[in-house]
C-alpha cells in the first residue's frame, strides 16, 4: 500500500478518516454509530426525523430517492452502500436547522469542542487550506463563514453559518444536476444584502453582442486542436469542423467555443473561457482555463499512433489487495470496457501511451505497468482523491 503523500505535506478530501472514526466510536461506546448518535445528539436537539442509515434493507417512512438526467428524462441514481460516518446521514431541512442552532444555544457539546472544530488545521509548511474538523472556514463577502456540502449519487446538499450574524442556510436535492451551494449562496445574499461587503469582481467571461463574426484564419485554429491535460485523467480535447471550435472535458458533453478574439473563446453554457498561447505559427503547446477567478494551465498531450495500440494487452483481471476486489477488463466493440459485479460497465478511453481515462469518475487516469518484456502485470489508478492505487493482473 501506498499513501498519497506523506502526512501533513498535503490536503486531499477523504471519506476514510471519518469512517474510521465512527468505528472508533461505535467500539468505545459498545454501541453502533447509528445507536450512539440516537442517543447522544439527535434526540437531545429532538432531530425525530434523522438517523444514520447503517442497514441498506431498512425501509425510511418518507424517504426521497435520488436521481439523475438522461436523454430519456431521469433515471434513479442508487447508493449501493450503507456504511456510516462520512455519509449515510438522513434528515430533514428542520431536523438540520435544529443542529446548526446548537452550535450558538448549546445542548449538546461544549464551547472548548466547537472551538476546536472551526479551528484550521496546519500542514507541515506552516500554511493552513481553510479545512478545519468537518468543516471549511473562510470568509463569504466579508462575512466569517463555516461552510460545508455534500454530494453523492444525486444527492446535493449544502450547509453555511454565519456565526457572528447568527445566520445559517441549508438546502438539500436530490437532483444531480443541482447546485445547492451556489443556490445557498443566492439565499445569503438576500438575507445579508446590508451586511456582505463588496468585494473586486473576480475576472468574468463576456461576450459582447456584435453582429460581426469575427474571421479567424483556419490554419491558425488548426494548431489548437488536440488533447490538452489539466489535470491527470481530466483532458480538454479541442476539436474544429466547418471553421468552429468545440472542446469537451473528460466526462462532459461537447460544448461550442465563441470566439472573443484570437487566442481567447468563451465556453459556452458554462462562465469560462480558454485561452490558447501562441507557438510561432506551430501547435499550441499549451492552453489556459479561465474559470472562477481562477487560471488553470493545461499542456498538450502528446499525440501517438492510437490505431496501433493492441487493447487485448489490457484485458485481463485486476485484483487490489487493498480494496480486495477485482475489475475485469474487456474488448466490446472496439473499446476497452471495465467490468465490476457491484457496478455499471464503463469504458476506459486511450488517451496516451499505456494510460486510460475512465468514464467513471473514480477511475480518473488508469497507468498500465508493464515488465521487461513489455507484458502489462497491473495498473495503477488515480482520480481526485486516490493516487496510484495498485491492480495486479492476475491471468498473466
Amino acid at each position: 500500500m501506498k499513501l498519497n503523500f506523506n502526512p501533513g505535506d498535503e490536503y486531499a478530501y477523504c471519506n476514510t478518516g471519518f469512517t474510521l472514526l465512527a468505528e472508533v466510536v461505535s467500539r468505545i461506546s459498545d454501541m453502533s454509530f447509528a445507536e450512539f448518535t440516537e442517543a447522544n445528539i439527535f434526540k437531545p436537539l429532538k432531530m425525530s426525523n434523522t438517523l444514520f442509515y447503517n442497514d441498506h434493507e431498512k425501509i425510511v417512512k418518507n424517504r426521497a430517492y435520488s436521481y439523475k438526467s438522461d436523454s430519456g428524462g431521469y433515471k434513479k441514481s442508487v447508493l449501493n452502500f450503507a456504511n456510516v460516518g462520512a455519509t449515510s446521514l438522513f434528515t430533514t431541512v428542520e431536523d438540520l436547522s435544529l443542529w446548526s442552532m446548537n452550535f450558538s444555544n448549546m445542548t449538546v457539546g461544549d464551547s472548548s469542542i466547537f472551538n476546536t472544530m472551526k479551528t484550521p488545521a496546519i500542514l507541515n509548511n506552516g500554511k493552513t487550506f481553510g479545512g478545519a474538523l468537518g468543516q471549511f472556514v473562510g470568509k463569504y463577502k466579508g462575512l466569517n463563514e463555516i461552510q460545508h456540502g455534500g454530494a453523492d449519487a444525486g444527492y446535493r446538499s449544502y450547509l453555511t453559518r454565519f456565526p457572528d450574524e447568527k445566520f445559517s442556510v441549508i438546502v438539500f436535492s436530490n437532483s444531480a444536476e443541482f447546485n445547492s451551494g451556489k443556490m445557498a449562496h443566492k439565499v445569503v445574499d438576500i438575507y445579508l444584502k446590508d451586511r456582505i461587503k463588496i468585494e473586486p469582481k473576480k475576472e468574468e467571461v463576456k461576450v459582447k453582442n456584435n453582429s460581426k463574426v469575427v474571421a479567424i484564419d483556419e490554419n491558425i485554429l488548426s494548431t489548437y486542436v488536440g488533447d490538452f491535460e489539466l489535470q491527470p485523467g481530466f483532458i480538454i480535447s479541442i476539436s474544429l469542423n466547418n471553421g468552429q471550435l468545440s472542446g469537451k472535458a473528460t466526462r462532459q458533453a461537447k460544448v461550442a467555443l465563441t470566439t472573443i478574439s484570437t487566442t481567447e473563446y468563451k465556453v459556452e453554457g458554462v462562465e469560462a473561457k480558454i485561452e490558447f498561447i501562441p507557438n510561432d505559427g506551430k501547435n499550441v503547446k499549451f492552453l489556459k482555463l479561465h474559470q472562477g477567478g481562477q487560471v488553470m494551465e493545461a499542456s498538450r498531450v502528446k499525440e501517438f499512433d492510437k490505431a496501433s495500440v493492441n487493447l487485448s494487452d489490457f484485458s485481463g483481471d485486476f485484483y487490489s489487495e487493498e480494496l480486495t476486489t477485482t475489475y475485469k477488463f474487456i474488448i466490446i466493440d472496439g473499446n476497452l470496457v471495465a467490468k465490476h459485479s457491484r457496478l455499471s460497465d464503463f469504458k476506459l478511453n486511450l488517451t496516451k501511451e499505456d494510460i486510460f481515462t475512465g468514464e467513471a469518475w473514480f477511475f480518473g487516469e488508469v497507468e498500465f505497468i508493464r515488465d521487461s518484456n513489455n507484458l502489462v502485470t497491473g495498473c495503477n489508478v488515480s482520480n481526485g482523491r486516490v493516487r496510484n492505487l495498485y491492480f495486479e493482473k492476475v491471468n498473466l
